[in-house]
């Protein structure tokens, strides 16, 4: 019954950041559709989107570690962000905070210059940044993302490091992804005379991603029992007469219970 429960609740949550999803990339469709907002008012927003899904998912990080005291959050290269070639051993927030704060600031100058280059070469109102424009879609945005937020504080206190690390993993996921498709999206409308053509379909890509997303159950994948087949059989075949194929499964059975004990380990509440 317990496990039925939990299953609802989780069932419920993702229903739930589904429709934030939905709410979220509905602002800048309407803005274009119904508001007349310009292609760089809307580039410009979502990369705000990435910097106020940073700061959220930091704020989410830094109370579930106050509420649970989960050992997790004080594990060193959990997620193998690496400065100077250095594994950082900040522990789950430092490493979400660099990763996540370092590409969204450095795509902040594409987005600038997109911005600049758009309103210079372009007399067309769909390629001049709009302050007001800006300014409410913004709000529209966080409020969105703060209703999110409220939500989650209520099952924050007992959701779990796997979930709190899935939840991370999915987001640092995205600001990778969406960094790369805001960039091809942002040439793709340069190199046409109106850019409303890409826009929507790089509103379209956005939402499917964050729909897809939203939907996956934010929890990390512990490995099979076995390797794949073709694993073991390529092993032997390589290392002829050398048993490949029962190394590659020690191997994977040293590290499935390696994550299988870091996992429990990572579930251990920490002395206050």
């Amino acid at each position: 019954m317990l496990s039925f429960h939990r299953l609802l609740a989780g069932t419920r949550m993702r229903v739930v950041s589904l429709l934030f999803a939905l709410l979220v990339n509905a602002i800048p469709l309407y803005g274009v559709h119904n508001l007349g907002w310009s292609a760089s008012t809307v580039i410009a927003l979502y990369w705000v989107e990435n910097l106020a899904i940073g700061v959220f998912t930091c704020a989410r990080i830094a109370l579930h570690r106050k509420l649970t005291r989960k050992r997790g959050h004080w594990r060193g290269g959990t997620m193998g962000v690496k400065v100077n070639d250095r594994p950082l051993k900040t522990g789950l927030l430092g490493e979400y905070a660099v990763l996540a704060f370092g590409f969204t600031l450095a795509h902040g100058v594409f987005v600038a210059a997109f911005v600049f280059i758009g309103a210079s070469n372009h007399d067309s109102p769909a390629w001049q940044f709009s302050r007001e424009q800006f300014t409410l879609g913004v709000q529209w945005l966080l409020v969105a993302l703060t209703l999110e937020f409220l939500l989650d504080l209520t099952t924050l206190r007992s959701r779990s490091f796997a979930w709190i690390k899935g939840y991370v993993g999915q987001r640092s996921g995205r600001v990778l992804i969406m960094h790369f498709v805001i960039i091809i999206g942002m040439f793709a409308m340069m190199a046409t005379e109106s850019p409303f053509a890409m826009l929507y379909v790089l509103i379209a890509l956005k939402t499917l991603w964050d729909v897809f997303a939203s939907g996956t159950a934010a929890r990390p994948q512990a490995l099979p029992a076995e390797p794949p087949g073709w694993v073991a059989t390529l092993a032997d075949k390589t290392a002829k007469g050398k048993h490949g194929a029962d190394e590659i499964r020690r191997d994977w059975k040293r590290s499935r219970d390696d994550m299988i004990r870091a996992a429990q380990e990572d579930e251990e509440v920490m002395p206050a």
